[in-house]
């Protein structure tokens, strides 16, 4: 990926360097450039990394390779050690529809969503315009509320408008964003008052259209795990086990 290391044909002057440093050389490895589809580029890649390191083998140097994409592929899982990551957590690799589909059909499934209540709601008359710069306006009696969560926890304002929607946990109905998301908010259309107690999937479990991590990376140009992994603190972390919450914990308890 020529980000850091060294090309094949520099590894042996580099290991001559830190040997006669005699500082210990604990693994060598590479890191896969290629994505899902690209097994042939990461297996070529590979066949280069066995190839150069292969005299170290003797000096019982570990080497590895296989990243999330790697162990997809199941290239490179035959040496001492993988490194799974994002796929730990349910997340895709890639955002692009048939990787997600093949994702999806090993069983993987996200480990994260994002829930909430709405903090307030009202039925606003057709011609009223919400949210910053006005951008939405009602066309009839509609039922809006507001959702406490913004781009400073971390959910994108380029979700604005009608690019993002939220689940309706209950009904399982998708609701817009309507308005810009805001700092601290977004602004959701309802189809009819909401329940009480009802809560709303911002981020769902799944691979489903608009509200899933792998299709809003998709809308946005981003990654999957982007998009997790930009969540502020001061959003609780819930944790659950078998549909029955086990622990919650504020930014006062995993910040300290």
């Amino acid at each position: 990926m020529s980000r850091f290391g060294v090309q094949c044909e520099d590894l042996h002057s580099l290991v001559q360097t830190i040997d006669s440093l005699d500082v210990q050389i604990n693994s060598i490895y590479t890191h896969f450039a290629g994505g899902i589809m690209d097994r042939e580029g990461n297996q070529a890649q590979l066949d280069r990394f066995l190839d150069c390191s292969e005299d170290y083998v003797a000096r019982t140097i570990p080497r590895h390779a296989a990243a999330s994409t790697g162990c997809f592929q199941q290239i490179g899982t035959d040496l001492d050690y993988i490194r799974p990551g994002g796929s730990m957590y349910g997340l895709c690799v890639a955002n692009d529809l048939p990787s997600t589909k093949m994702f999806q059909d090993l069983g993987f499934k996200p480990a994260m969503s994002l829930v909430a209540q709405p903090t307030f709601y009202k039925l606003l008359p057709a011609g009223r315009r919400i949210g910053y710069d006005g951008l939405y306006t009602t066309k009839e009696p509609e039922w809006i509320a507001n959702i406490a969560c913004g781009w400073s926890d971390g959910y994108r304002r380029k979700l604005s408008l009608g690019v993002g929607a939220v689940k309706n946990n209950r009904t399982g109905q998708l609701c817009p964003i309507v308005g810009r998301v805001s700092m601290d908010f977004c602004t959701i259309k309802l189809p009819q008052k909401p329940h009480p107690n009802e809560t709303y999937s911002l981020i769902t479990d799944d691979f489903a259209e608009k509200t899933s991590c792998a299709s809003m990376a998709r809308n946005l140009d981003a990654a999957t795990d982007e998009l997790t992994s930009t969540f502020s603190t001061r959003l609780p972390r819930v944790y659950t086990s078998k549909n029955k919450i086990v622990d919650i914990l504020h930014a006062v308890d995993y910040c300290n």
